[in-house]
């Protein structure tokens, strides 16, 4: 079998908040033979042929461990359950299981898409977080460069320090309306919907 029908590599995206999205299309892609092999730079994703509904897979945000496990015992502790970790994106990781071996969590198990929603959260509002701080940063250095332009006279200095500033106030602005401000309105909505469920249950 040639490499081109062994292999095939499609182009997706998907932000934070549509992680239950992308587990359902890489669980899809397998139902049709397609094991995921890896995510690579631009959202491209690399599957190779098998047999038709053999695996199942999951993603996972690893930073806050069940009971308290540091990581190399969370391998361990996914090795022993028969999971294994296919790859790793930031600090995702996509998880592959035999699905002969049953689901990953039981169906409609609430508790575990909220325990998800939770981490998926705090892992939206800390890249706020960082993001939010390097724009803070870079207007600070422009202030003082445009401080110290005027203060010697350099008036070229003082208006590109300005522009940068600028740039920079309307990028910050642009990229929570339109990318961390509608994620995380979402997860947040996310999360309630479950809560919502667990009361409804309960």
């Amino acid at each position: 079998m040639s490499e081109q029908r062994e292999y095939k590599k499609v182009y997706n995206f998907f932000v934070i908040s549509q992680w239950e999205e992308e587990e359902k299309w890489l669980n899809e892609m397998a139902r049709e033979g397609w094991n995921f092999v890896r995510v690579e730079m631009l959202c491209r994703y690399v599957f190779k042929r098998g047999t038709p509904r053999e695996y199942i897979y999951k993603l996972d945000l690893p930073e806050n461990l069940p009971h308290g496990l540091g990581r190399e015992e969370y391998y361990n502790f996914l090795t022993e359950c028969g999971i294994r970790i296919v790859c790793e994106k930031k600090q995702w990781m996509y998880l592959q299981k035999r699905a002969a071996d049953g689901p990953f969590n039981a169906d409609g198990d609430m508790f575990a898409k909220l325990r998800m929603a939770n981490k998926a959260y705090g892992y939206a509002i800390r890249n706020l977080c960082l993001l939010l701080r390097i724009f803070t940063a870079i207007i600070i250095l422009c202030l003082f460069g445009c401080a110290c332009a005027e203060s010697c006279g350099h008036l070229d200095a003082s208006l590109f320090f300005e522009g940068v500033m600028q740039g920079v106030g309307i990028g910050a602005l642009t990229a929570l309306t339109f990318i961390f401000v509608p994620i995380v309105t979402k997860l947040r909505k996310r999360m309630n919907e479950i809560v919502d469920e667990l009361g409804v249950n309960h």
